[in-house]
């Protein structure tokens, strides 16, 4: 008697260790969630303020009153989402409201700016002194919100702050205790008297319409897209493919999961890929594996990622840009017709440098938007497109012909042309057809690599 007893305590023991282990596994999955969705928000915070500060100052090069409303029209969209980002991450309120009440200024005053563009008033030299002051304002934010990322955010940051209940710690004792915190509470105490803005008008919504597909091709069975999924991947990485749950959007996918076959080097991370109904063709692959070290350059990672493109049929794909974070490169491929550059007809590859593998992949613009372009001869010739180029500027190299999307899914037939402007690079884009100045991108350079926004 004693002895059942024993065992049947021993049971209990070992199944309430058992539920003690998945509620914590459970738990501990749930954390990991809310930490890669603050993070998410976290990077899309860092990315609105510095389109806003890139978008500033392409305001201040800007000869043509459409490109300008384009402009205050990005700015106070990436005003409204950054504010929207910063409300939703665990911080103590009241050590961001300075920088809340920026943010609205900003998109509130460039609103008031485009409304002054549209009834034909230039702006005076008080208004390009208040755009400087907050296109500064907007750069040292995005410093110190890199520097956060860099010093503080490294590993899971929101994850432990959560297992340590959050909400209380994080509006506890924040100077000791929470190096975010602090960070957003020295910026504050170092935005002194930015301008007061006198300006009317509410936030408005940026609103566009998609485009359809280009896909081509009859819809694909499961077991057919499973096949391609191996193809893709190769059968010496692909261990496993499970199905996941149909993706539905512009394009429609079948889902799935891969386990792969090395598990050495932290190469066990479960691969994600989608591969498109009609068609069978892959949209998107991730594999999100550590990558500890680089081994090769971000040169050899180009080749590396140009080879990749060729061998899976993506003939005459033109590298653009290439930005490396934790030792993956990210590079942005676009399409090139005779000799014509089709930004629409993107692609982005990810490289890993510790071997040169691809960990990442995004054809979705491509597949939307490639065909065969019925290219047309162009009425300005170069001499006459640079005639339409701010004088303030200097251009360097030849222009070079290309197709550009614009917020509506048109495309606009342009002279790409590689200007400076006190220090900076600017690309700024001609219509090959009107001479209308299209658009303004600046390249931005680091130690990490080039890209253009």
């Amino acid at each position: 008697m004693r002895k059942g007893i024993i065992i049947i305590l021993v049971l209990a023991l070992i199944a309430t260790g058992i539920w003690g282990y998945w509620q914590y596994k459970e738990k501990n999955d749930y954390y990991t969630f809310l930490d890669n969705q603050f993070q998410r928000m976290f990077y899309d915070f860092i990315g609105s303020v510095e389109t806003i500060s890139t978008d500033i100052s392409k305001l201040l090069v800007s000869s043509q009153d459409k490109e300008n409303i384009v402009l205050y029209s990005n700015i106070l969209m990436n005003a409204y989402n950054a504010q929207e980002k910063l409300s939703q991450l665990p911080i103590k309120h009241e050590d961001v409201t300075k920088i809340e009440k920026f943010l609205s200024q900003v998109g509130d005053y460039t609103f008031a700016l485009s409304r002054k563009n549209l009834n034909g008033d230039q702006l005076n030299y008080k208004d390009k002194a208040n755009l400087e002051k907050l296109q500064s304002y907007s750069v040292e934010l995005a410093e110190d919100l890199h520097d956060i990322h860099k010093k503080v955010l490294k590993g899971t940051v929101w994850k432990n702050e959560l297992r340590k209940k959050g909400s209380k710690k994080l509006n506890r004792k924040a100077k000791k205790e929470n190096p975010i915190q602090t960070k957003f509470v020295k910026f504050q105490e170092r935005m002194v008297e930015y301008p007061e803005l006198i300006y009317d008008g509410p936030f408005s919504e940026h609103a566009i319409q998609g485009m359809k597909p280009r896909l081509v091709g009859k819809k694909i069975s499961i077991e057919e897209a499973q096949k391609r999924v191996t193809q893709f991947l190769g059968n010496t990485v692909v261990k496993e493919v499970k199905k996941r749950e149909n993706a539905r959007g512009k394009i429609d996918t079948y889902s799935f999961t891969v386990k792969p076959q090395n598990k050495s080097q932290n190469k066990q991370n479960p691969i994600y890929i989608d591969i498109s109904q009609k068609g069978g063709k892959v949209v998107w692959m991730l594999n999100n594996r550590k990558v500890e070290r680089a081994n090769i350059s971000q040169k050899q990672a180009i080749n590396r990622a140009s080879n990749f493109l060729d061998e899976k049929g993506y003939k005459n794909m033109v590298p653009t840009f290439s930005l490396k974070y934790d030792n993956v490169v990210t590079i942005n491929y676009v399409y090139s017709q005779d000799g014509v550059l089709m930004y629409p007809d993107l692609i982005k590859v990810k490289i890993a440098l510790d071997d040169g593998s691809i960990v990442g992949f995004d054809a979705t613009k491509f597949l939307i938007a490639n065909y065969k372009r019925n290219i047309p001869k162009a009425k300005l010739n170069p001499k006459q497109a640079r005639q339409k180029v701010s004088m303030q500027v200097k251009v360097n190299d030849k222009p070079r012909l290309c197709y550009i999307p614009t917020p509506s899914f048109r495309e606009i037939y342009c002279y790409e042309f590689k200007t400076e402007y006190k220090g900076d690079t600017f690309f700024i884009y001609i219509n090959a057809q009107t001479g209308e100045e299209e658009k303004i991108l600046k390249l931005i350079k680091s130690e990490n690599g080039t890209l253009m926004i």
